[in-house]
C-alpha cells in the first residue's frame, strides 16, 4: 500500500470539508439516539458521528459519559450495567428541545441504520480510559465486520473511520483492522503531542477547532505529512468557514443543515487551499465535554 492509498479519506465534496453530524443532529435532538441519526440523515449529514462504550455483557452502545447522570433518568455507569439494565432508561427527555423519552442505541441498531445510506461515512470514537480496557476496539472491529465494513477495497472507499483520544486505542485498532483509517483525536491542550501520530497508524488527526483556531498552520503541517484532518466540534459559521477554507477534510457540527448551507451558501469569501494528492455566530453550545 502507498503513502497515497494508506492516507487519502477525502470530503465527498472537493471544494469544501465534509460535514459530520456530531452524535446525530444534536443540538435538536437528543445525542446518539435514533431519531438524532434519522434527522441527521434527512438534513443531509455526509457523514455520522458516534461514541461507543461497553455494557457489563460485552455490548457496544452509543453513550458519550462513563455514567448516563446527564442524558439519563437513572445514574448507572456502563460499564457495569448490562445492555438489559440500559435498554430501560430514557435518554431522550432531557433534550431542552426533543423533551421526550428516546432509548439507549446500541451500535448495531445504529449500523442497521446506515446500512440503508452506503453512501454515509461512519466515524466511530471509542472511548477511554474505560475498565475493559482494548475489548471495546475488539468489539468494534467484530460489529465491522458482522456487516462487511472492515476490509473496504482501499482507505478512500471506507465507510467506517475509527477514532480515538487514545494513542494506544488507534494503535491497537490498526492492528485489529488495518484496512479502516483511522484519527487520532486532539484537545488544544494537547494537541501539540500530535506529532508522532502517524507513527501509530493514523491517518487523519483531529483537532478541537479551539486548537485550529490558535495554530490554523497545523492543517498545513499534516498535510505536509500525508495525513488528512477532522476538526470538532464546529457550530460557529465563521468556523466552518476558517475549516473550509484551510482545508480541513471534515468538520464535526451539532447543526449538519446549518453547516451545510454556510460551506455551500453564496458569498464564499476566502481561498480554499488545494488538497494535496496524500490527504486530501449563533453557534450551538458544545454539550458533554470532549469528542
Amino acid at each position: 500500500m502507498t503513502v497515497h492509498e494508506a492516507t487519502h479519506l477525502p470530503s465527498p465534496v472537493p471544494t469544501r470539508s465534509g460535514v459530520v453530524a456530531h452524535r446525530g443532529a444534536s443540538d435538536e435532538f437528543p445525542e446518539l439516539t435514533l431519531i438524532a441519526y434519522q434527522q441527521a440523515l434527512e438534513q443531509g449529514a455526509e457523514a455520522l458521528e458516534v461514541d461507543v462504550r461497553l455494557t457489563a455483557d460485552g455490548v457496544p452502545v452509543l453513550l458519550h459519559d462513563p455514567r448516563t447522570t446527564r442524558v439519563g433518568d437513572r445514574d448507572l455507569w456502563v460499564h457495569s450495567s448490562t445492555l438489559e439494565q440500559l435498554s430501560g432508561l430514557d435518554v431522550g427527555s432531557w433534550h431542552p428541545v426533543h423533551s421526550s423519552p428516546e432509548p439507549v442505541l446500541t451500535l448495531r441498531s445504529f449500523l442497521v441504520l446506515a446500512e440503508a445510506y452506503p453512501h454515509v461515512r461512519l466515524f466511530l470514537e471509542t472511548k477511554h480510559p474505560v475498565p475493559t480496557g482494548g475489548r471495546v476496539e475488539v468489539a468494534l472491529r467484530d460489529e465491522l465486520a458482522y456487516f462487511g465494513l472492515d476490509r473496504p477495497a482501499a482507505f478512500a472507499d471506507s465507510r467506517a473511520v475509527m477514532m480515538s483520544f487514545s494513542v494506544m486505542a488507534v494503535r491497537r485498532f490498526r492492528q485489529l483492522a488495518p484496512a479502516v483509517p483511522t484519527v487520532q483525536l486532539r484537545e488544544r491542550r494537547n494537541v501539540l503531542k500530535s506529532w508522532p501520530a502517524e507513527g501509530f497508524g493514523a491517518q487523519l488527526m483531529g483537532p478541537s477547532i479551539a486548537a485550529i483556531r490558535s495554530r490554523p498552520w497545523l492543517v498545513d503541517y499534516w498535510r505536509s505529512r500525508g495525513m488528512g484532518t477532522y476538526c470538532w466540534t464546529v457550530d460557529d459559521p465563521a468556523d466552518l468557514l476558517l475549516c473550509r477554507d484551510l482545508g480541513v477534510d471534515w468538520v464535526g457540527t451539532n447543526v449538519p443543515s446549518r453547516a451545510l448551507a454556510v460551506l455551500d451558501g453564496p458569498g464564499r469569501a476566502g481561498r480554499r487551499t488545494p488538497r494535496s494528492g496524500g490527504a486530501g455566530s449563533g453557534g450551538a453550545p458544545y454539550r458533554g465535554g470532549r469528542g
